[in-house]
């Protein structure tokens, strides 16, 4: 067993992999009941649409799809605290929403002969040097954030209205949690 370990990391993409891997999970670990108990469970689903959306217009307009992306991911999450249905349910409108905008994108564009699918279903397998740098700093800044802002994280994910009573910035704290997502 410990064979077959050794081997695998003896190949520089599947060390790469693995320090990817472990961030993401641990990121997602951290931020996962925040976004549960906040009612963003459908998060994951709600972000890979618009990303899908954004990176079908950043694809129409020969742009760097991670400019237009985080952005729009920003802005769903920011969109979802001010309207009038929340949460979830929020999610699901905008899922259909954004993958219509996608899929008409790309059809207007280039047709429908475009693949999408090497940017949207990368493989963790394939990151360059600089895509682990990247990850390196994008998930130890979470990791630091989170530390640093945990008390008023969680008195804001487990009870909003009382955590605004005491003279928590509610609003500010939302925006970090949009961030760190």
């Amino acid at each position: 067993m410990m064979d077959i370990f050794i081997e695998m990391i003896s190949y520089p993409f599947m060390v790469r992999a693995i320090i990817v891997g472990c961030l993401v999970s641990l990121c997602a670990s951290l931020l996962g009941t925040s976004l549960v108990l906040k009612r963003y469970s459908m998060i994951g689903d709600g972000l890979s649409h618009v990303g899908f959306a954004a990176l079908a217009i950043a694809y129409a307009f020969h742009a760097e799809p991670l400019t237009i992306s985080i952005p729009a991911a920003f802005f769903l999450l920011q969109l979802k605290d001010s309207a009038k249905i929340k949460g979830d349910s929020a999610t699901a409108l905008l899922c259909s929403g954004a993958l219509a905008i996608g899929v008409m994108t790309i059809s207007l564009s280039t047709g429908m002969n475009t693949d999408v699918c090497n940017y949207m279903f990368g493989s963790i397998l394939a990151m360059s040097a600089d895509d682990v740098r990247l990850s390196v700093i994008l998930g130890i800044s979470v990791v630091l954030l989170f530390i640093l802002f945990y008390n008023r994280i969680f008195a804001v994910t487990f009870d909003e209205p009382f955590a605004s009573a005491t003279g928590t910035r509610t609003r500010l704290y939302n925006m970090i949690i949009a961030f760190l997502t």
